[in-house]
């Protein structure tokens, strides 16, 4: 597993983006996370504006909400709507549009300590993780021109994704 993540960090220099209805993309993404995990379904609320077009590299926003959703499936309560995937698009007067993918659990949140190192290589809370996801997440958000951030809990873990929307 941490050679395949290792080998998925080299693939960021080949972007190659394209403009993909985030609200399709979602929901494609969703059928298929659930073919791996059928609490998806349940746990999941997926609120997305159909106008929410993303400039992003398919494979890469792909591995990017892998990562995410599966950090905040595995801190969650595991009760209905536990985990929130929002995204829309922001129009501001002399800027670019962009879009904006918040993906926000109900879990404890991330300790004020460690917020820092959450996107730093080899850091991690989990017991049998890499420390590479959030790392390689926030790799591939740059690689297409996007940032991954850290929001303040609310209460749980919540990160947003900021990309170039059209």
């Amino acid at each position: 597993r941490l050679v395949s993540e290792v080998l998925e960090l080299g693939r960021r220099d080949r972007a190659q983006p394209e403009l993909l209805n985030l609200k399709s993309f979602a929901e494609t993404f969703l059928d298929e996370f659930t073919i791996h995990d059928s609490r998806v379904a349940e746990l999941v609320v997926l609120n997305v504006d159909s106008a929410a077009m993303i400039r992003f590299d398919r494979s890469h926003l792909n591995r990017v909400l892998w990562n995410m959703l599966g950090n905040a499936l595995r801190h969650s309560k595991g009760i209905a709507g536990s985990v929130r995937l929002n995204a829309y698009r922001v129009l501001t007067p002399g800027n670019p549009p962009r879009v904006e993918v918040h993906i926000v659990d109900d879990g404890p949140g991330i300790e004020p300590e460690i917020q820092a190192q959450v996107f730093e290589p080899f850091f991690t809370t989990h017991s049998s993780g890499t420390g590479l996801g959030l790392y390689i997440a926030r790799e591939l958000c740059e690689a297409n021109g996007a940032q991954l951030e850290l929001c303040a809990n609310s209460p749980g873990a919540h990160f947003c994704l900021t990309g170039r929307g059209e």
